[in-house]
């Protein structure tokens, strides 16, 4: 029997590591499951695990000997979550009067709201900008 919270803990889970998937194209590294291993700091198995259950979703592709690549799904979500967690941290910092070097934690819980027109109105609030506190884009997506 599945309890709310351990939904919970799994659904932040994948967001994270759709959200690292992401952050390591970007940087156009090579996703593997060795790569997300020393990333997250578990075993490849652990890893190998989660992949397949993302690869199920149709949120990741992977083949063996082949990177790791977010599908077109995959992308949209993940974009979601980082625009999320960045305009959290830009909220925090401008509007609240956070230090940022103490906004990261709060944003990682509160990326994984599922509420749209929360995020609107912090969108709103923030006149539209487009760089996070630590100089990093805010990807431009509809919530």
């Amino acid at each position: 029997m599945f309890t709310t919270a351990k939904l919970m803990k799994k659904t932040k889970e994948k967001e994270h590591y759709l959200k690292e998937i992401y952050r390591l194209e970007a940087g156009g590294k090579t996703v593997s499951v060795s790569e997300l291993s020393r990333v997250f700091g578990i075993s490849k198995s652990s890893v190998s695990n989660m992949i397949k259950k993302l690869v199920a979703m149709q949120l990741l592709n992977s083949a063996p000997y082949k990177a790791i690549a977010l599908t077109l799904e995959g992308r949209k979500l993940a974009r979601t979550i980082v625009a999320k967690h960045r305009l959290i941290e830009l909220f925090l910092v401008e509007i609240m009067g956070f230090d940022p070097e103490n906004v990261h934690e709060i944003a990682e819980e509160i990326e994984h709201i599922d509420s749209p027109p929360f995020f609107r109105k912090v969108q709103k609030m923030l006149s539209q900008r487009a760089i996070d506190p630590h100089g990093s884009p805010i990807p431009d997506v509809e919530f």
